[in-house]
């Protein structure tokens, strides 16, 4: 299966147990394999502990060295390549330069094989990186006696690794389908572990985020309160869209509002530009990525990704279709999210408008080496709370169609366009709520990929797309199983129709 890395514990300061050796060994290779983690010399004191858990999130946002030439976005799924991925293969994103690179250019028209399978390769090892880091903070803690540690922090810190493995599997399920479920960094179970299916995978999401939110602290565990480390509530919001996704729809409209009633702690920003900033109040989780990263400087791997290099003129490599510019209404103020460059993707032929997302605002264009970051990564966000409440309710979940449109019209007070009616029917609702979904989340985290395959949407939709003709099958709605990973792992089976 996945490559799984040996670690290194980084001395000094807050000790990061922050990287994986960076070899790239198969698992299968990887020698003196051994059950567990040295646990006296990591997690011999709180500081070493939380050292572990911030050294996973700056491997998950700066990918394996922090100040290494960018696109990190290139290679990890929690630092864009969700986005970028997920956007080509649905209807919401193209790859400006066409064929100028087969590794966007075939996910854009949903024609992936197992030798040319575009990115997908890096969300499944990032992801799987992110997975063994967070396997061995479970074992490290359950394994030290230190008593330098207190108990609460060790519930703690186990909670939070939980969240992380949960969230990391969260993507892999929705981009490979059934994947091997790692619960241990035991060489000797891992090494021959087989699919496990979707459904167990699911289970598992709900058993780590219940145990996450129970264990975790309400208050951000940084010292200066920012939100760059999750929480109780990020538990509880991740586990609200696992609900929805499961069609538990009872359980989605309780966790959601949850995390919706704690306005102390969370607000829709009055101005959509404000929900992607350092201090957003709307943000439940963000990473904070390197300032000093070469050619990134102080940008989000995001912003870095999306921004053309000139703007106004300059090449923008991820751009929005027409099918979603159509889908916002006169006057949204979500529009603000979105800019374009007059430019032309091969030289000698007619200048285009291109639209482009700038939900992150510093990008090539103005970023600055070492200069304070004014974005931070949103990894999750209240708005979504509101659009995964309306959905449940509107299924049957507690408040009914009433509640439904209610939350919709928050979403879209915010974004300056009328209110919906209280007569709409379910079916007009979940309109409404597909609506909303494209227009709020677009260019975040693969929302509208994930969103038309779940609902049973993706044929007819992407099928009937120009570009993605002829449709090469529905078999494309789960990219395919990196064929190294089951050249060293013969356990593994390669999806259907690749």
């Amino acid at each position: 299966m996945q490559t799984y890395h040996k670690i290194i514990a980084v001395s000094g300061g807050l000790l990061l147990w922050a990287m994986l050796q960076s070899s790239c060994e198969k698992l299968v290779s990887v020698p003196d394999p051994v059950n567990t983690i040295s646990t006296p010399q990591v997690f011999g004191s709180e500081k070493q502990a939380n050292g572990a858990m911030a050294g996973i999130y700056t491997r998950m946002i700066n990918g394996d060295n922090p100040v290494s030439a960018p696109p990190v976005g290139d290679q990890s799924f929690a630092a864009g390549l969700s986005t970028v991925m997920g956007g080509l293969s649905s209807d919401e994103l193209f790859f400006f330069r066409t064929t100028a690179d087969k590794s966007w250019y075939l996910p854009n028209i949903n024609k992936l094989t197992v030798f040319d399978a575009g990115r997908s390769g890096g969300l499944w090892n990032s992801a799987y990186t992110a997975i063994y880091g967070a396997n061995s903070v479970i074992e490290g803690i359950a394994g030290s006696s230190s008593s330098n540690v207190k108990d609460s922090v060790k519930q703690a810190l186990t909670g939070e690794a939980k969240f992380v493995r949960a969230f990391s599997y969260f993507y892999l399920t929705n981009f490979f389908g059934d994947v091997p479920l790692a619960l241990t960094i035991d060489f000797n179970k891992t090494r021959i572990m087989p699919r496990t299916p979707q459904v167990q995978i699911y289970q598992q999401l709900v058993k780590d985020l219940q145990e996450a939110a129970a264990t975790m602290p309400e208050a951000y565990p940084t010292a200066t309160g920012e939100r760059i480390r999750p929480n109780r509530y990020a538990a509880t919001a991740l586990l609200a869209r696992v609900y929805l996704y499961q069609r538990d729809y009872a359980g989605a409209v309780d966790a959601a509002t949850a995390v919706i009633n704690h306005t102390s702690l969370y607000q829709l920003e009055p101005d959509p530009d404000n929900a992607f900033v350092v201090a957003s109040k709307e943000a439940i989780w963000q990473l904070q990525q390197s300032n000093t990263a070469v050619q990134r400087n102080n940008a989000t791997p995001e912003g870095y990704l999306m921004l053309p290099t000139i703007l106004k003129t300059g090449i923008a490599q991820y751009c929005l279709t027409d099918g979603l510019m159509k889908a916002f209404e006169p006057g949204d103020k979500r529009l603000m999210w979105i800019d374009s460059t007059r430019t032309t993707a091969v030289v000698g032929t007619p200048e285009v408008t291109a639209y482009y997302p700038v939900k992150y605002k510093i990008g090539v264009p103005n970023n600055s080496y070492g200069a304070p970051p004014r974005e931070y990564y949103v990894m999750l966000r209240l708005a979504e709370q509101y659009l995964i409440r309306a959905e449940a309710a509107a299924n049957g979940g507690p408040g009914g169609l009433a509640a439904a449109i209610a939350d919709l019209n928050v979403i879209r007070s915010r974004a300056g366009v009328p209110a919906l009616p209280n007569s709409l029917s379910k079916d007009q609702v979940l309109a409404a709520v597909a609506k909303e979904r494209q227009t709020e989340l677009f260019a975040e985290w693969g929302h509208r990929w994930f969103d038309l395959k779940r609902t049973g949407k993706a044929h007819e939709v992407l099928s009937a797309i120009t570009l993605k003709q002829p449709w090469a099958g529905d078999y494309q709605l789960v990219y395919p199983i990196p064929v190294s990973e089951i050249n060293v792992n013969h356990f593994l089976t390669q999806n259907p129709g690749y």
